[in-house]
């Protein structure tokens, strides 16, 4: 029974943590996506800013890796 009550809590934890972390971010005007502590990232305008918590996200929704980072 522990060990079930551990697996719920784990999940619970690993399901809130991913909705939280937005690993990546998106220029809307360049179509570009770079990890959030790129430089280009940080200078972006926040009226441009989309967030993505996936690689996988970022590319189905049409943008481009940035070249400076590499995500």
């Amino acid at each position: 029974m522990k060990k079930f009550l551990a697996l719920i809590v784990a999940a619970i934890f690993l399901m809130t943590a991913n909705v939280l972390a937005a690993n990546y971010v998106g220029n809307a005007n360049s179509k570009k996506f770079h990890y959030t502590d790129c430089s280009a990232a940080q200078k972006m305008k926040a009226s441009n800013r989309v967030t993505f918590n996936s690689r996988e996200e970022a590319v189905a929704a049409g943008y481009v890796p940035c070249k400076k980072c590499s995500p």
